[in-house]
């Protein structure tokens, strides 16, 4: 079986099996599964979605291992951390498995897997190849190429010049840097004398001004690596200015004066040609003509060049810039006369528009120029700032790998020391890798085929990917890459004589049959096929779930309704209205979702269920108003469990908003707008008359505050709780950090279940990100309310959030982001937007031109000139086809069945993704047929594709509902009765209790008014020792850990530095109380290295037959060979005389902790004591006192 791994040849489409049958194909990829995880092979698979890619990954790692293979010489790259966590979980889990198989079990499944059966030795090493994996240091390197790169330069820090103990950014703090890098850049010329600074400056701000200013800065900070690249390059063949010349094709002496006055004279109109042309246009041309010659009878008297070239520019080219015809210049009966006019004519008009285009080019190269001046000077900011933090950020550390694999006299260095490491590289995703990733990858594989590296070992390379599945180019991937690496790293294996596969994989184990055909169908069309192979493989999928049922539906498109109707003006700016394509749209597919969750079924893993809300993925093309539209009609209908945006700015979330509100409102309460939308928060929740009548019906120079305050005076029912809860909150915010406040007010105030209720559970998750911003940004931003505030509103961060349906929430995200998922359900929304938008284009890119990539700041139309012109196009087609491949995309997303849906504006597009389908299964009258879907609001048209039902469909369906039935019922065990009667009622237990807070505990709905706790009658009275004894705590805490000899330095350090505004004196008596307490002999056991301080105790008390929940802390717990000890401080000045004279609330405490820990301590006694500190007095608490303690509490 392993000559038939070894000895097959590749498998072009031609090679594929015929027929549909499941076995055999089942069959025949298992062999190419086998092929592409050869050990002693070199192979690039190209995988169709759905194909199992994962699992060949993984196979060819475990057999990797198998063959001998050191699992430090195993380097896989994966595209996203969750890609690497998921197949290195599906490592350990089949390694892990092996080590407590059976011998015939585990020789099976080796078996499988190689082809071949194991011997005793490879069985025995298999088992060993967890632990092995475990502990090599280094261990299986599965991560993302980031994470590789980051490895690597730690490894090689003076080599790459760079900070050996440096730290990566992440996008929230690399914003920060690069606003403040942009900061720098914008207030430089006001500071410094640098006059090309001051002169690129004031070009930018005429060509653009500020706006285009502004966005220029942000495309350069987007392509600060490639710029950089070309500015290194520069700076070897002259400066930006000669270079950038070159690669434009301008000559070194070439100015916009010398251009523009190479417009006249015109060749072959000149001289006596010009005289004729003019004479003869005055006598026998028409009043076009006739202006003709007065232009260039003005265009000969002009003396400015820049005048004499726009004159000739509106006389021989259109406004779109193409030449004009031969009869808006020339009459016909002047070339019977001069019928050498009609050649110089054409001369002089292909003249004018070579200077235009080349006039055009100069201004670009200055436009750039200047644009690069400031690039240069802003990315040198940005880099000083990281290089002072020792700071690398994402493209760092591919760029700067990149660097040192390839530098000359350093790269050998590094390469040789790899070579003792790496000998076997796995790519996945390899379709969406950058050419700057290759450029490290094929650096790492430079020595295996070379015969030049350092040890006489088989070492291989691996890809994985698919090139229709490639929908990242704004990351720098090209599709194209995927089928050239192919190419070339087949050339240099077979140069070298060793073995190279390649291999397709086109059986789905996702999808059904009826999705495949359909997706196969839209993509035999060779319009819709653009883009999806680089060397046009046709687009064929098989199904390994013949026999399941699937569907494919499209609807027609929704488009506006021409209406008369007024807008709304009271609806929300914001708002979709309710007749808008996309609100209908919304309406539809909520209704439709409704309909299938626990009604309709799908087949998962051979077994027949009803669909969750979990199972329904709906993808559209960008985040717009239809998210919001589908999420709120969702939610009307029966409240349908859906999750929020899998991205979105933290700060569009009402949520937020509500909170910076609140924020704003704390730092200027005369902030009238802040407020009104405050009170109309769930955190308020006013009524609009209630909001109205403070904001409206104020006096007009009083304040809404104001307003609000004299209204709680007056009618205290209505205004006085917001106005009190207000006050309050002014107070807390000068006294709590930004986190703090808002942690109070969303947990203990009850905000968060205040939005939860009103906005849904997705919330929660916003929520949390805003807290986690505000803890950041207590130890990296400067501190207070106003610092916070205005950071959120400026860095407004970005919240991506997993939507893998482990929630069973319908979830709905762009298809980018649904690279990697699927759902038995999916659809697929179309905007009708098109593929390629002109005014979307970066003004500043990258021109691919001969001499490489080429920057170029298009400021505005008036630069367009061919070089531009060229890049458009390229722009477009590639736009098109990752459009044509977002789409493969979106429909193999499905896995039983996929609707097709979208809206519109007033203007269609015939080349949208609904009309690219509907052209495509409407040319299969086989199986698709007109269809009519209806739902609440109505009936609406569209298509059905379905294929025949499959031999053995209606068997299946009958096996599993009647055989299968009936083999259930005849040998499932008897339930147990219990698990058929209804579960009693859940417990509720108050908010657990602190034992050791004095009989006090905070009521949930009390805001922060602390009451009596029912453990206790006696209300408790709060200490001045209360620091003290915090501080005391703690000491007694961390100086256990210090040698005897060491204590009272390190008691004194820490008083001194954690009570420094104290008098001396109460230092002293701190330190000497500690010490006191430390030396006392009976207490050393307590003392001693097993004993654990400051142990966390949870459990539930039953007193008088209520349950009481507990939370507390043990200051000391030492546990003894025959009882456990437990211990409290307590920082009284005046101690009790004797055991009986200790206060209830001292020994309930003790007493509530010993019940909690009987039962954990089985057989053991449980001792209790008491320390005052002040007095180093030590009171053992006896067993009766004990229990008679408890038997107080019970009567209280």
């Amino acid at each position: 079986m392993s000559d038939l791994f070894t000895d097959l040849p590749d498998n072009p489409a031609s090679d594929l099996p015929d027929g549909d049958d499941p076995l055999h194909w089942i069959d025949w990829t298992t062999v190419q599964q086998s092929r592409a995880s050869d050990p002693a092979s070199s192979a690039w698979v190209s995988a169709n979605a759905g194909s199992g890619k994962t699992h060949v990954l993984t196979q060819r790692v475990i057999r990797l291992l198998l063959a001998g293979c050191r699992p430090s010489a195993i380097l896989c790259l994966t595209y996203t951390k969750a890609a690497a966590s998921e197949m290195s979980n599906r490592v350990f889990q089949r390694l892990s498995e092996w080590t407590v198989l059976s011998d015939d079990e585990l020789r099976t499944r080796i078996a499988a897997i190689e082809g071949h059966e194991p011997d005793s030795m490879k069985i025995a090493e298999a088992r060993r190849l967890f632990a092995k994996a475990l502990e090599t240091p280094g261990g299986l390197k599965i991560q993302t190429i980031h994470a590789f790169c980051e490895a690597l330069l730690h490894q090689f820090p003076l080599e790459a010049n760079v900070a050996g103990h440096f730290s990566v950014l992440d996008d929230r703090a690399a914003t920060t840097l690069l606003s403040e890098a942009r900061r720098s850049l914008l207030t430089a010329t006001s500071a410094e004398d640098d006059p090309d600074l001051a002169e690129a400056f004031s070009h930018v701000l005429d060509l653009g001004d500020e706006f285009g200013l502004e966005a220029l800065l942000s495309d350069i900070v987007a392509r600060r690596t490639a710029i950089r690249k070309f500015t290194a390059q520069a700076e070897k063949n002259g400066g930006i200015g000669p270079e950038l010349k070159r690669v434009l094709g301008l000559d070194p002496a070439d100015s916009e004066d010398s251009i523009a006055g190479t417009y006249w004279p015109l060749p072959q109109l000149s001289g006596i040609t010009l005289d004729l042309y003019l004479s003869l246009a005055d006598q026998k041309g028409g009043s076009t003509v006739h202006e003709v010659a007065y232009g260039l009878r003005l265009v000969a008297k002009e003396t400015d060049v820049f005048t004499r070239a726009a004159y000739l520019d509106s006389i021989f080219l259109t406004a779109k810039g193409t030449v004009k015809s031969d009869r808006s210049l020339i009459a016909s009966a002047m070339t019977k006369i001069a019928p050498e006019l009609a050649g110089a004519i054409d001369a002089a008009r292909e003249h004018v528009l070579s200077c235009r285009n080349r006039l055009r080019l100069f201004r670009l190269f200055a436009a750039t120029k200047a644009a690069l001046t400031l690039a240069a000077r802003l990315t040198d900011d940005y880099e000083d700032l990281k290089r002072g933090r020792s700071l690398l950020d994402f493209e760092d550390l591919i760029a700067r790998t990149a660097d040192l694999l390839t530098r000359d006299g350093v790269g050998a260095w590094v390469h040789y020391k790899l070579d003792q490491g790496i000998d076997h590289i796995l790519v996945d995703e390899a379709q969406d890798t950058s050419p700057i990733q290759w450029t490290v990858i094929k650096s790492l594989a430079e020595d295996f085929y070379s015969g030049n590296s350092a040890r006489d070992t088989r070492r291989t390379m691996f890809a994985v990917g698919d090139e229709k599945q490639s929908i990242y180019s704004f990351q720098g991937a090209r599709p194209e890459r995927f089928a050239e690496e192919r190419s070339a790293t087949q050339r240099q294996v077979a140069a070298s004589g060793q073995p190279f596969h390649a291999i397709r994989l086109p059986l789905s184990f996702r999808s059904t049959a009826d999705i495949l055909s359909a997706v196969d169908q839209v993509f035999s069309i060779e319009e819709n096929a653009k883009g999806l192979s680089a060397i046009g493989d046709p687009v064929q999928h098989r199904s390994n779930r013949m026999g399941h049922p699937g569907a494919v539906d499209l609807w027609d498109v929704v488009a506006p309704e021409v209406s008369e109707q007024e807008d709304d003006w009271t609806a929300p700016f914001d708002s979709t209205p309710d007749k808008a394509p996309a609100a209908i749209l919304a309406s539809r597919i909520a209704a439709r979702i409704g309909e299938m969750i626990g009604r309709e079924t799908v087949i998962e893993k051979g077994v027949e269920r009803p669909i969750e809300p979990g199972d329904i993925l709906v993808l559209v093309r960008k985040r717009d108003a239809f998210v919001n539209a589908l999420t709120r009609a969702l939610k009307r209908r029966d409240n349908i469990p859906v999750a929020g945006a899998d991205r979105l700015k933290l700060t569009s979330h009402i949520a937020v908003q509500d909170l910076l509100a609140l924020g704003r409102f704390l730092l200027l309460p005369q902030d009238d707008l802040s407020l009104a939308a405050l009170l109309k928060s769930p955190l308020f929740d006013l009524a609009e008359d209630d909001v109205f009548e403070v904001a409206a019906l104020r006096a007009e120079n009083d304040s809404a505050w104001t307003q609000l305050k004299r209204l709680a005076e007056e009618q205290p029912l209505r205004f006085n709780d917001a106005a009190e809860r207000l006050q309050h909150l002014l107070t807390l915010s000068r006294l709590l950090s930004p986190h703090d406040l808002y942690a109070r007010i969303l947990g203990q105030y009850g905000g968060r279940r205040k939005f939860l209720g009103r906005l849904g559970t997705e919330a929660g998750d916003i929520l949390d990100e805003l807290l986690t911003f505000a803890l950041d940004h207590e130890t990296s931003g400067l501190p207070g309310l106003q610092a916070f505030v205005s950071t959120l509103e400026l860095e407004s961060p970005e919240v991506k959030r997993e939507q893998d349906g482990g929630r069973n929430e319908v979830r709905i995200m762009t298809v980018h982001a649904s690279k990697g998922l699927e759902a038995p359900v999916v659809f697929l929304v179309d905007s009708n937007s098109k593929s390629f938008i002109p005014s979307h284009v970066p003004k500043f890119r990258l021109l691919k031109t001969v001499h490489g990539d080429v920057p170029a700041w298009l400021a505005g139309k008036t630069l367009s000139n061919p070089l531009t012109a060229a890049d458009d196009d390229r722009l477009k087609t590639s736009a098109e086809e990752e459009y044509r491949r977002l789409l493969y995309v979106g429909m193999t997303r499905a896995a039983d069945h996929l609707v097709i849906c979208g809206y519109r504006g007033s203007r269609d597009n015939p080349d949208s993704w609904q009309a690219m389908i509907a052209r495509a299964l409407s040319a299969s009258g086989q199986h698709c047929s007109p269809a009519t879907f209806s739902g609440p609001e109505g009936e609406w048209s569209g298509l059905s594709w379905r294929l025949p039902a499959a031999p053995g469909k209606a068997a299946a369906k009958a096996d599993h509902t009647a055989a299968g039935g009936l083999e259930r019922e005849a040998s499932a065990p008897t339930l147990p009765t219990a698990l058929s009667r209804p579960l009693p009622p859940r417990k509720i237990l108050p908010r657990p209790l602190s034992p050791s807070g004095a009989g006090t505990m905070i009521d949930d709905d009390a805001d922060d008014l602390i009451v009596t706790s029912p453990l206790f009658g006696d209300k408790a009275t709060g200490s001045l020792a209360l620091q003290k004894g915090k501080l005391v705590h703690r000491m007694l805490q961390m100086l256990t850990d210090f040698p005897d000899g060491e204590r009272e330095g390190a008691a004194r350090r820490y008083a001194d530095r954690a009570a420094r505004f104290w008098p001396p004196s109460e230092r002293q008596s701190l330190v000497a109380s500690v010490m006191s307490v430390l030396s006392l002999p009976e207490l050393a056991p307590v003392f001693s290295a097993r004993s654990l301080s400051e142990v966390s105790i949870m459990g539930t008390l039953t007193l008088e037959g209520q349950d009481y929940a507990i939370s507390g802390r043990i200051d000391r717990l030492v546990e003894m060979e025959d009882r456990v000890i437990i211990l409290d401080y307590k920082t009284n000045r005046f101690p009790p005389g004797t055991a009986e004279d200790v206060p209830l609330t001292h020994r309930a405490q003790l007493s509530i902790y010993r019940e909690i820990l009987t039962p954990l301590y089985p057989g053991k006694a449980i001792d209790c004591v008491l320390v005052y500190t002040e007095t180093a007095k030590v009171i053992p608490l006896g067993v009766e006192l004990m229990s008679r303690s408890l038997a107080e509490l019970k009567t209280k």
